[in-house]
């Protein structure tokens, strides 16, 4: 037996177990039993392909994935340590404690989310936040090779 028949037939049984005495089974209320196998398969394949997932489960989207890190990868190689200090208000060679409190309180300081109704506001916080994180990335992986 399959997992996938060992799964349809848990949740099977699990919606025919009566949720009060008088509604009856979930799965007369839904209809569900009606639905095959294939029907469920179908289904969860239109369901994944919706999200933009194809049926192994990877993303779609792994050539734009990789673009967007090299692109990032490109940003912190151009960006001295100095700057990413500075970025974050922090003295050069500050310990990795330091960086992370700092990090931690400017991002909660300057989080999208805080300026959700200017769209102006947001657009600035969402690029600040965009480099802040890189700088914190990069002093990160500046105090991992130490």
């Amino acid at each position: 037996m399959s997992l996938w028949d060992r799964l349809s037939d848990g949740v099977r049984t699990a919606l025919d177990r009566p949720a009060g005495a008088a509604q009856g089974a979930l799965s007369d209320r839904l209809n569900l039993r009606a639905l095959s196998d294939e029907v469920l398969r179908a289904e969860l394949e239109r369901r994944r392909r919706a999200r933009g997932r194809p049926a192994h489960g990877r993303p779609a989207a792994d050539d734009e994935l990789t673009a967007m890190a090299q692109a990032r990868r490109d940003r912190m190689r151009g960006r001295s340590v100095a700057k990413c200090y500075a970025l974050l208000e922090l003295p050069v060679g500050s310990p990795r404690t330091d960086v992370q409190r700092a990090f931690r309180t400017m991002l909660r300081q300057y989080h999208p989310d805080r300026y959700v109704g200017d769209v102006e506001q947001h657009a600035s916080a969402v690029a600040l936040v965009t480099s802040l994180v890189e700088a914190y990335l990069a002093l990160l992986a500046q105090h991992d090779r130490r």
